[in-house]
């Protein structure tokens, strides 16, 4: 986007995702889609609550500047042949941290000389769309404000898979591939969109199910916030029309039923489409599929410019407390230093 516009040859309508909005919107290149939704009688009632929500939370002033496309969360997929070996049941929907932990105790163990590890997730999913709807920064003062009990109580909770003995990171945590491709780690909780490298092996490789990703306690049936791709429209656009009713048609019920049933989420508040996820994969047959679609998503963050540099800074720390045994309250104290150095580098390149 940056190379278009610089070029001037900017589009009419763009995709992007979550993690790029902060440096667009910095870049004004978000038309308000408000007279355009009313224009063409558009159902905003149609999407999901929490996705509603989520985009409204991205603009200031009622202003609605971009649309969803398709919907991501967590599941926890696991390897059947690891449980299995060990004798332990397979893991089920609706557990919580504090019980996964226990299974996944189970299944850290070396087995003639190979180190089997229970558990690992995504390395920057989890934070950026916590269960517990955390914000990173002030918007009043541009700083991060991450040392709060909410983000102590986060932050422990992941740290303390690493904390199982035997579950320890060789090397670097968020290590997908172990659960594929070495078949050394037993779980792995990951973006949907992981599904789709699992879907590419042959059963007789790798035989694994996937569950609801675990609940915090007190905050049971919720998943991470939303996490959507999106459509924007230029404010330079001279086919503003023309793009809305491209947006429209990939947000009707035909696009979205076609778009859920090959796996992509629906952003439709619809549960008769939300429960066909995956019908038309495959691969998917025999799957415990509603573990995508059974929680329900956490209520969106105050969102400001400047998160993905907090998002960053917070993966680093739980990098450096898993592996490097930093001490988890130094490297959050630190972690939020260096993002609010960052924040406040990239402020002054923009004056």
């Amino acid at each position: 986007m940056n190379i278009l516009l610089t070029s001037g040859d900017i589009p009419d309508l763009f995709y992007a995702v979550p993690g790029w909005y902060g440096k667009l919107q910095l870049s004004r290149v978000f038309d308000d889609l408000t007279p355009l939704i009313q224009k063409y009688n558009f159902d905003m009632g149609r999407l999901h609550p929490m996705v509603l929500e989520t985009i409204k939370s991205y603009s200031k002033d009622g202003k609605i500047e971009l649309l969803p496309e398709s919907m991501n969360t967590l599941a926890l997929v696991y390897n059947k042949a690891i449980f299995d070996k060990f004798g332990v049941p397979y893991p089920k929907d609706g557990m919580t941290w504090e019980q996964l932990l226990t299974v996944a105790r189970d299944v850290s163990k070396n087995d003639n000389g190979i180190q089997f590890r229970g558990l690992e997730f995504d390395r920057f999913f989890p934070i950026n769309n916590s269960q517990m709807s955390l914000p990173f920064v002030d918007p009043k003062t541009n700083k991060s404000i991450t040392s709060s009990d909410g983000w102590q109580k986060f932050m422990s909770t992941l740290k303390a898979v690493y904390d199982v003995p035997g579950n320890k990171p060789p090397k670097a945590i968020g290590n997908g591939t172990l659960f594929y491709k070495d078949k050394t780690l037993a779980m792995f909780i990951g973006n949907i969109n992981y599904l789709n490298t699992l879907m590419a092996i042959p059963d007789s490789d790798l035989q694994w199910d996937m569950v609801t990703m675990p609940t915090f306690s007190d905050l049971p049936g919720t998943a991470t916030q939303v996490n959507t791709p999106f459509y924007g429209i230029t404010p330079t656009s001279t086919h503003k029309d023309e793009a809305f009713k491209v947006i429209a048609y990939l947000l009707s019920d035909e696009i979205q039923t076609f778009y859920n049933k090959e796996g992509r989420l629906t952003v439709l508040n619809d549960k008769a489409i939300r429960d066909q996820y995956g019908a038309n994969l495959k691969e998917l047959s025999g799957k415990n599929v509603k573990a995508v679609t059974t929680l329900q998503p956490a209520k969106p963050r105050p969102f400001t410019l400047y998160d993905d540099y907090v998002v960053v800074q917070l993966s680093n720390a739980l990098q450096r407390a898993a592996i490097d045994n930093v001490d988890l309250n130094t490297a959050l104290r630190e972690a939020a230093e260096l993002a609010d150095k960052e924040i406040d580098n990239y402020i002054n390149s923009m004056k």
